[in-house]
């Protein structure tokens, strides 16, 4: 089976490279955004497409756990995606998804209802995801299988 990206982590291809940008230049300190949720056009592409962006992912590791959504896995596998392509890819990736969160505002700031994500990048560290608490995966300790993905 040729190798296919997920369509869902395609959407945030921009986003994930703005925010590995900005990890680059603060090196070993953590960057952070929120996810916000999808919108009526993701929920209407993905749907399209047989993916419910709201459902669990279950086809990697890390999906299990705190990036329990389709959703927040599409954007974990683009900033993988995005780094490992960077001049940058020699770094480690450490990425943390947080818990789902509600809107409001804090500090002066409005936030959209979703997920805090941070992100850093570090010397001579191999890439991984980790939520509170503990390693979940580490890239290259497992691998995927193409014929069980939706995509």
């Amino acid at each position: 089976m040729a190798y296919q990206r997920d369509p869902v982590s395609v959407l945030f291809d921009e986003g994930a490279a703005r925010l590995l940008e900005q990890a680059y230049a603060r090196q070993g300190q953590w960057v952070g955004t929120r996810l916000a949720n999808p919108g009526p056009r993701q929920v209407a592409y993905t749907a399209a497409l047989g993916i419910d962006p709201f459902g669990p992912d279950g086809k990697s590791g890390a999906g299990r756990l705190n990036a329990r959504t389709r959703w927040a896995r599409g954007f974990v596998r683009s900033l993988q995606y995005q780094h490992k392509r960077s001049a940058k890819a020699y770094l480690g990736l450490i990425v943390e998804v947080g818990r789902a969160m509600p809107g409001g505002r804090q500090a002066g700031t409005l936030l959209v209802p979703g997920r805090a994500i941070r992100v850093k990048v570090m010397r001579g560290g191999s890439s991984h995801i980790r939520r509170k608490g503990g390693l979940v995966y580490t890239e290259g300790a497992g691998r995927s299988d193409p014929g069980a993905r939706d995509w």
